[in-house]
């Protein structure tokens, strides 16, 4: 890695609050999962919207009707 990037990088991180540094952990090792696996989208079938997509559009919950259609756009989708 150069150097100066590297540098940039970890005086940008000292800058950080605790929750933010979580996410930018969170995020170098999906990362660092994806370049192992060689497979640039190899887990988007894994995700569960019941499941998973409250994470990432905050606490909301889904009721059965709203999880079964989305499910069904996965299945259309995906398959």
């Amino acid at each position: 890695m150069n150097a100066q990037l590297e540098t940039t990088i970890v005086e940008r991180l000292h800058q950080l609050d605790e929750h933010r540094l979580s996410e930018v952990l969170d995020f170098v090792e999906f990362l660092a999962a994806r370049r192992v696996s060689g497979e640039v989208n190899a887990g988007w079938k894994l995700i569960d919207p019941s499941r998973d997509l409250a994470r990432f559009v905050g606490t909301v919950p889904f009721n059965e009707d709203g999880v079964a259609y989305q499910r069904r756009i996965r299945d259309t989708e995906w398959s």
